[in-house]
């Protein structure tokens, strides 16, 4: 209990299925997952290191080949070859490191939000309209109240929790369905993590379906509506929010630990 009153989560109803993963075989961490998210619901996902939480959200995003299984988002069965596929559909990843793969830190936050989405700001030759632009990058600023002294600083000048603003805002200005989080409160301090909950509470209620890796176990007891547990690149369980606490989620990050260990 005293955990979970930590974290502000939000409670909204389950709304349709959004992605279904069936079968997902991906290299030798990503053996057969099965898992479903719905509309305005964070799932998470928990395990120790290198259950192979990480190399799914890779292959789910098409970072990494597939070698077997179907990914489908809101009833339609995608091709992911590549990201860009993925984003091309609505199905979107905020990776660990945002500032080595999730934001050009060097530029401007203006310039981070357009570049993503320069096909919907070009005319026929090319040529960026400056109107869309600025509604684009004030309606993201806005809809996620991002702290910023202005649209032209640049996205190193953002606390850490802002800076993950910016690598969400800059897909939802794609109307994305599925925002994947790998590791979002990795490295920022207290202030910015209340930031990150913050700003998933937002995309729940947008009815967008959140898919969430962390590694804290506080912070995936008090955040997540349901969780789904790895060990050994395999989901050994699914519990509700309710149903969890560390004791089954440590049970089931080590169950093929424990069978080995018996075994020998």
């Amino acid at each position: 209990r005293e955990i979970k009153e930590k974290f502000p989560r939000i409670h909204t109803s389950k709304g349709r299925k959004i992605l279904s993963v069936q079968n997902l075989c991906a290299g030798r961490m990503v053996r057969n997952i099965n898992l479903d998210v719905y509309e305005g619901e964070i799932l998470g996902i928990a395990g120790l290191m290198g259950a192979g939480r990480t190399e799914t959200t890779r292959a789910i995003f098409g970072i990494d080949p597939k070698q077997s299984g179907t990914i489908t988002l809101d009833g339609k069965e995608l091709t992911i070859h590549c990201p860009q596929d993925a984003i091309r559909e609505g199905l979107v990843l905020a990776p660990e490191d945002r500032k080595k793969d999730g934001l050009c830190i060097k530029l401007s936050i203006r310039e981070n939000i357009a570049l993503p989405n320069l096909d919907k700001l070009c005319n026929a030759f090319g040529i960026v309209n400056r109107k869309k632009e600025d509604a684009m990058v004030a309606q993201v600023v806005r809809d996620l109240k991002i702290k910023l002294s202005g649209p032209e600083a640049d996205a190193s000048s953002l606390s850490g929790g802002n800076q993950q603003k910016v690598v969400v805002g800059k897909w939802l200005a794609r109307n994305s369905k599925v925002v994947i989080f790998d590791e979002p409160t990795r490295g920022i301090d207290v202030a910015a993590k209340v930031e990150i909950y913050q700003l998933m509470n937002e995309l729940k209620k947008q009815g967008i379906a959140v898919l969430f890796v962390s590694s804290e176990m506080p912070e995936i007891l008090g955040f997540s509506d349901r969780i789904v547990v790895m060990c050994d690149g395999k989901i050994t369980g699914s519990l509700l929010q309710e149903q969890a606490t560390q004791e089954k989620i440590l049970e089931l990050a080590t169950r093929f630990e424990n069978k080995f260990a018996l075994e020998r």
